[in-house]
């Protein structure tokens, strides 16, 4: 069978799409990458239409399309339907819904058990994507609707392998709830404990990053400016926001303003001033330990060794490095697109499973994107006049440039799922001198104090890294060794900490191939490994991509499939 899952909510942000075949994931992409727009949410006909491509198949072929979001108003594929009675008291009494709700969610809850609900009154936003589908396509197919949470767990747990796992996810607002914890056996999924939108981490943190300057979706930012600060000066402060001591798991008491602070939000001033990182390292304190209380309770409640954690606040990959160091769990796994732009994978591997085709099975690549063949490689080039050659020694002769401080742009194979890129959209360098970290930094025009992430080989990690992540998605921090800090300088941020990505030659040879040219070469078996694209854009799909990006930066060389380009002077 042939199932679709797409996730678009009101236009918000991170549509995406994925197809899974007979139980199995084919291709899934986030509509930023085709629309160029950053985090775009519209409807990602251009996301599906890939898929689709991909599989084989046209919209017909479908059996049935997975959405990640209850969009009724009553039924049982309502949020307030999926919301436990406690839930909803609390959002009544946070005054986010009437009190009538209460009476409302008992009735459809009897309505539920009793076999008599009807779906109705669907979103109007969300009705209007469907019919703008049914439009393009000639064909809707039966649609299977599922919690946004539930979305998120399915995301993580049905593609870590665990036959059994404790699962967290946590984000701003999914539905009527902010998190969850579950327990996960099988291919089943069960509810333990929910927190409403009333009561948000994810929320608490996105404020804190506005209220430090940061912008929206900033949040990587205010993670990565917590290592400059100590959380003490601030923690005072931070816990009148949030409280993580008594709290279940924690209370999001207040957003940051001025009567809650004793210093008002950032505007002109710089970044690196008092107060802003200690700000930033209580805040980040703070989620750290709202994630790690959260997670504890699903071990305890679900009684399992191994943990998964989604939504949107497990991209913080120094929290995630915290709690997979704290050994709370005998192994943790985490979805290379924790966010929304996973959701479609979870729905549409939710469907398979009920469709009784899920295979379980450890999702180890995160290459689910669009690739490109060499004459489309070359005819990008062509059309964009470029002076390049195809290269016969390709991994040497790139080795050779990176450790002679040249910056790449590298764009090989089929393109990343996920907010990193992985080896085959990167701009890569040496990561032997601080120097190098500043001109990669510059030329992507990001501010000068972030940190930049490193690839290596995966059989050498343990060598240069305190532990070795669960997994190759760039989203655990750990710490560097001192050979490391001496001789890579670059990856390692100010509190020792890197988010390493071992490289197998199994899951991509051809960057396999250029880190150990390079360690022949350097005796260092990694590369700085940064996004390719520049501020404020998606990160490059295609060909005419690179080339474009190539041009509008300083980087120094492209390697597009097997052919190197460099700029004529």
């Amino acid at each position: 069978m042939i199932v679709l899952g797409f996730t678009y909510w009101n236009g918000s942000h991170d549509s995406s799409a994925a197809i899974v075949r007979d139980g199995a994931l084919v291709a899934a992409a986030e509509e930023e990458r085709f629309s160029r727009a950053k985090h775009d949410g519209d409807i990602p006909f251009n996301a599906i239409d890939y898929c689709l491509r991909e599989a084989g198949v046209t919209m017909r072929d479908v059996d049935v399309v997975a959405y990640p979001d209850l969009p009724y108003r009553t039924g049982p594929n309502s949020q307030l339907a999926e919301t436990s009675p406690a839930s909803v008291r609390e959002l009544i009494d946070a005054g986010r819904l009437r009190g009538r709700s209460m009476i409302h969610k008992r009735a459809l809850d009897a309505a539920v058990r009793l076999r008599v609900a009807r779906d109705a009154g669907l979103n109007p936003l969300v009705a209007k994507a469907f019919d703008e589908m049914r439009q393009r396509y000639g064909i809707l197919p039966p649609f299977r609707f599922y919690g946004h949470h539930l979305a998120h767990s399915a995301a993580a747990y049905l593609t870590s392998g665990f036959d059994e796992a404790a699962i967290v996810t946590l984000d701003g607002r999914g539905g009527a709830l902010s998190g969850a914890t579950w327990c996960g056996s099988g291919a089943g999924i069960d509810r333990l404990e929910e927190e409403p939108y009333s009561n948000s981490l994810g929320w608490f943190y996105r404020d804190c990053t506005r209220y430090a300057g940061l912008g929206d979706f900033g949040e990587g930012k205010l993670m990565g400016l917590a290592p400059y600060g100590t959380a003490g000066p601030q923690l005072t402060a931070v816990n009148e926001l949030i409280d993580t001591v008594d709290a279940k798991w924690f209370r999001y008491r207040a957003s940051p303003s001025r009567r809650s602070l004793p210093f008002s939000n950032r505007a002109d001033s710089d970044i690196l001033a008092d107060p802003w990182p200690d700000f930033a390292a209580a805040a980040q304190h703070a989620l750290e330990r709202g994630i790690e209380r959260a997670s504890r309770s699903a071990l305890l409640g679900s009684r399992a060794r191994n943990l998964c954690v989604g939504g949107g606040v497990a991209m913080n990959c120094s929290a995630n490095g915290k709690l997979f160091a704290a050994g709370i769990a005998d192994d943790m796994w985490l979805f290379p697109a924790s966010g929304d732009g996973g959701l479609s994978v979870g729905a549409a591997l939710l469907a398979a499973r009920d469709l009784g085709e899920y295979q379980q099975i450890r999702l180890e690549s995160p290459y689910w994107g669009p690739s490109f063949d060499d004459a489309e490689c070359e005819a990008a080039l062509h059309e964009m006049q470029l002076t390049f050659a195809r290269s016969s020694a390709l991994s040497n002769e790139v080795a050779s440039m990176l450790a002679a401080g040249d910056v790449v742009g590298w764009f090989q194979g089929r393109m990343e799922l996920g907010p990193r890129a992985l080896g085959n959209r990167s701009i890569l360098a040496d990561p032997r001198t601080v120097a190098m970290r500043d001109k990669a930094n510059r030329i992507k025009r990001r501010e000068s104090w972030r940190p930049l992430a490193p690839s290596i080989l995966s059989e050498r990690t343990r060598e240069w890294f305190a532990l070795t992540p669960p997994n190759a998605f760039m989203l655990f921090a750990v710490q560097a060794t001192a050979q490391t800090r001496e001789r890579a300088p670059a990856i390692v941020h100010v509190d020792g900490s890197a988010r390493p990505q071992p490289v197998t030659r199994e899951l991509n040879p051809r960057y396999y191939d250029l880190l150990a040219a390079f360690e022949g070469l350097t005796g260092v078996p990694i590369l700085l490994n940064t996004s390719f694209n520049a501020a404020g854009e998606p990160i490059v799909c295609s060909p005419r991509d690179a080339v474009k990006t190539f041009l509008s930066t300083d980087l120094d060389a492209l390697v597009l499939g097997p052919f190197i380009a460099r700029k004529t002077v």
